[in-house]
């Protein structure tokens, strides 16, 4: 590795004397001290502790040029966190990113099961364009007669930002394109609404059970055991299409299920060092029939990293759309005003020594959803899983 020997605190000094302040005056005396502070301590953390100094290179002082006079001189929380996400955007990482103290705080409520302001829907950008994907039957959206399918031009007047969250009774105008693909204008009004459930047990014809989980925190392979010890399936289905990912033990942990004997689940590199991170196996209480992995844009991190062990090993079929690539190791530093950066301190390879980042798992039977589809309500992906695991097609059993 090559680079300056000296400390991060040395480099921050000597970078400011290029950055300059020439900008400071545009806001308040103590806003740009706080400002400059927490700047600092976002790009000293990021140089300190990313897995690969050789990457960030001069790129990462020319960032610290740029970028630190734009974030002295910004006016208010709003504008400072935009201008450190710019910064850390240029890291090109997708596990290298900050959170606002106002995001940090509603993720704590909702872990607590407390109520959030919301319009009721979700929405994905396919193409460019922003979709529907989901309407809460008790949300203001179902009632003003959304549906999943609509398209989203704007939001009062601008394009959909998905770092916006609004208060509760605040009115935002939608433009939508509806099914028919006419424009629809609807004033919709947030309420609190409660958290839905994070998990979700199905159980489908041909006694196949479909488990869905949107992250990884810890508990669900206890949750996934009681399901499967309830009734037995013949067959299971894992749905991860709106699985984050997060916690590597529970990924470990929800995988070694799945497996009899103990194999390699994943390699750590860091610092030009490798370590191969292994699951346990559960022996003879491990799930050993016929097994399929639903995947799609969403699916990221422990996530692809789980389809990818599947589907590697030959032990289920992976089907759906190519994965998210977003695959690093991050850790958490809380943030003087309450809010939090991530920095990936190791990159991840597959068993394979695969790197997923940037790319994405391919499955093996890939199946997107069309937007007809989608507004049809027809879901293409579990169809496939399911004609799959009827005919037990490339379905092996356990090893």
């Amino acid at each position: 590795m090559h680079g300056p020997l000296i400390a991060p605190t040395t480099r921050r000094a000597l970078l400011a004397l290029i950055a300059g302040l020439s900008l400071a005056a545009a806001a308040p005396a103590a806003v740009a001290d706080a400002n400059a502070r927490l700047f600092d301590r976002v790009w000293d953390e990021v140089d300190r502790r990313y897995w690969d100094r050789a990457r960030l290179g001069e790129a990462w002082n020319t960032a610290y040029a740029r970028y630190r006079p734009q974030a002295i001189a910004a006016p208010d929380e709003t504008a400072l966190y935009r201008i450190l996400s710019a910064m850390l955007a240029t890291v090109g990482d997708s596990h290298v990113y900050i959170r606002t103290p106002g995001a940090v705080r509603r993720d704590a409520d909702a872990d607590a099961g407390a109520d959030s302001a919301q319009f009721g829907l979700s929405a994905w950008p396919t193409d460019g364009v922003w979709r529907v994907l989901a309407v809460r039957a008790d949300g203001p959206a179902a009632a003003a007669g959304v549906r999943p399918g609509w398209l989203i031009d704007s939001v009062d007047g601008r394009p959909v930002d998905d770092d916006w969250h609004p208060r509760a009774g605040q009115r935002a105008r939608f433009a939508f394109r509806d099914l028919a693909d006419r424009p629809r204008t609807l004033d919709l009004v947030s309420t609190l609404l409660p958290p839905e459930p994070a998990r979700r047990a199905t159980r489908l014809g041909h006694d196949v059970l479909l488990l869905a989980f949107d992250v990884f925190a810890g508990g669900e392979d206890r949750w996934m055991v009681d399901e499967i010890a309830a009734d037995p399936p013949a067959a299971l289905i894992l749905d991860l299409r709106e699985n984050e990912g997060g916690e590597a033990l529970s990924v470990a942990r929800v995988a070694g299920l799945l497996f009899d004997r103990k194999r390699t689940l994943l390699n750590r590199v860091a610092r030009g060092r490798t370590l191969a991170v292994p699951i346990v196996g559960a022996g003879r209480r491990s799930f050993a029939g016929p097994l399929a992995v639903l995947v799609g844009p969403r699916s990221a991190s422990g996530a692809e990293i789980l389809a990818a062990l599947v589907q590697d090993s030959g032990r289920g079929v992976v089907v759906g759309g190519t994965t998210a690539g977003a695959v690093t190791g991050a850790a958490r530093t809380l943030l003087p005003d309450g809010g939090e950066l991530w920095v990936a301190v190791f990159d991840i390879r597959t068993a394979n020594d695969v790197r997923l980042e940037g790319r994405g798992l391919v499955p093996a039977f890939p199946v997107v959803q069309s937007l007809a589809q989608l507004r049809a309500g027809i879901d293409p992906v579990l169809a496939r899983a399911l004609a799959l695991l009827a005919g037990h097609t490339a379905v092996p059993a356990a090893p």
